[in-house]
């Protein structure tokens, strides 16, 4: 009683999500004017009950929310930087894009594990191989097979292969959206997944449920409120799986943004540095010190280029140490946060750092996301000089560039699976994006949804593919 209901909220984000929502976090400490805070709990005591219980509403309130900085950007026709790429590159997936590619991806090696020899032989249409195939909330609806090797005959196989080069087990499987907005593609993983460890493990809802956030589940984001909602989508769906017991503390998540940079000047970096502890060689020492300062700048650029960033980009030699080596030294940056408070704000953001760095750095089985769309003539000039320069056959846009980072996320054998533009399968730009692609790797899927992919967009005709390729060459 006497409770701000408000202030309440805020606490009880913090204990649900320590690790997103931070008790120093500026914007829980702000206090609305009385008469904004009645109209806006009207506002809110007006809507139904189904928007709050909606598992995607929280990004569809979001994008609703970027609409007016979005329509402001493109009408100044402006170069898109950092402080306008979150609003103008945002585009919430349609489900039936998400459940397509995870279908054909994950369901496919789902598919390879379980057909019976003797029903893939035998059954007479598709809608029985996905019975079989059906777990607790899954029906692979989307899962699409073709007859023989030749697709004219003999017994049925997934359309998109079996993706023999995965690991056997779910538990192995790891799974990333470097541009996971509102965390669509993260929930569809994650109640996905479940029932995979389940049947496979024998484990229970509950046990399955950590399970999957504890090994299977990793996301990037350049938008840190996106992170905060992504993060809070994941937590829902865990806290509402059936039979999981509810309400309660979760393993950490794998979820961080990429478009923070230090927060510190090179200078203040290598004090936190030291503070944190560094080698006693001074050989060593050297090496370590000239390998942080070079991610300081690198991730200097983050705000702009967020999951673009490369680790490998740090390169060893005889004097500047590369990621892994300096990886250790990096991760106890974070004991300062028991220092002062200036030291401990630019630890607080090295901590974040520290997590984009650690997922940044890591190979997954499944990389899968709808890609930022952005002409190389809106690109500001870091970023497109960026492209230029590490993605120089697919520079003439900014999803063609992610297109091959995507890639470079996956492991050997591992798949990446986005929702792309069309144009660069025939625009003359990417002439040569296009054969190395089909040279280097196996392409699973090609779906052309045409310029209404997108049901829910007003005003904005995008004409786009559904593309799954895998770090194996043809067969």
């Amino acid at each position: 009683a006497g409770v701000d209901v408000w202030v309440y909220a805020s606490r009880c984000a913090q204990q649900m999500l320590p690790q997103i929502f931070r008790p120093e976090d500026p914007l829980l400490q702000v206090s609305f004017a009385t008469e904004h805070m009645l109209k806006l709990e009207k506002l809110l005591a007006s809507l139904s009950a189904e928007i709050f219980t909606a598992s995607d509403s929280l990004g569809w309130v979001y994008q609703f929310w970027q609409t007016k900085k979005k329509k402001e950007v493109n009408d100044a026709e402006i170069k898109i930087g950092a402080d306008e790429i979150s609003a103008v590159t945002q585009l919430f997936t349609e489900p039936y894009m998400v459940e397509f590619l995870i279908h054909n991806t994950l369901g496919a090696w789902w598919a390879g594990k379980n057909l019976d020899v003797r029903d893939a032989a035998n059954a007479k249409t598709e809608e029985e191989l996905r019975e079989k195939l059906a777990l607790p909330g899954v029906t692979w609806d989307y899962l699409r097979f073709v007859r023989g090797e030749d697709g004219k005959g003999g017994p049925w196989r997934p359309a998109a292969g079996t993706f023999d080069g995965w690991p056997k087990a779910a538990k192995d499987i790891k799974g990333l959206d470097p541009c996971c907005g509102s965390g669509h593609f993260l929930v569809a993983l994650f109640q996905h997944l479940v029932p995979i460890r389940m049947a496979e493990e024998g484990l229970t809802a509950r046990e399955a449920v950590d399970a999957v956030l504890r090994d299977n589940i990793h996301g990037l984001e350049i938008d840190e409120r996106c992170c905060q909602i992504a993060a809070f989508a994941l937590a829902l769906a865990a806290w509402t799986y059936p039979d999981a017991g509810g309400y309660r503390m979760l393993p950490e998540l794998h979820i961080a943004c990429t478009g923070i940079g230090p927060q510190a000047t090179e200078e203040q970096w290598m004090e936190l540095a030291e503070k944190s502890g560094m080698p006693t060689r001074t050989d060593e020492k050297a090496r370590v010190r000239n390998g942080l300062l070079n991610l300081h700048r690198l991730f200097s650029q983050a705000p702009t280029l967020g999951s673009l960033i490369n680790l490998k980009q740090i390169k060893a030699d005889i004097f500047t140490a590369d990621y892994e080596m300096i990886q250790p030294y990096l991760a106890s940056v974070l004991k300062a946060e028991k220092a002062d408070d200036e030291i401990r704000e630019r630890a607080i953001a090295a901590a974040g750092m520290v997590k984009a760095a650690e997922l940044l750095a890591g190979e997954y089985t499944l990389v899968i996301t709808n890609v930022p769309y952005l002409g190389r003539g809106n690109q500001n000039e870091l970023l497109a000089e960026y492209c230029e320069n590490h993605y120089y056959d697919a520079r003439g846009d900014l999803a063609t560039c992610f297109l091959e980072r995507c890639v470079e996320f996956s492991a050997k054998s591992g798949t990446a699976g986005m929702v792309l533009p069309q144009n660069w399968l025939f625009l003359s730009k990417y002439k040569k994006l296009r054969p190395r692609l089909l040279k280097a790797l196996t392409w699973n899927i090609l779906a052309c949804l045409g310029p209404r992919g997108f049901e829910t967009i007003s005003g904005e005709v995008v004409n786009v593919i559904l593309l799954s390729l895998q770090r194996t060459r043809h067969r």
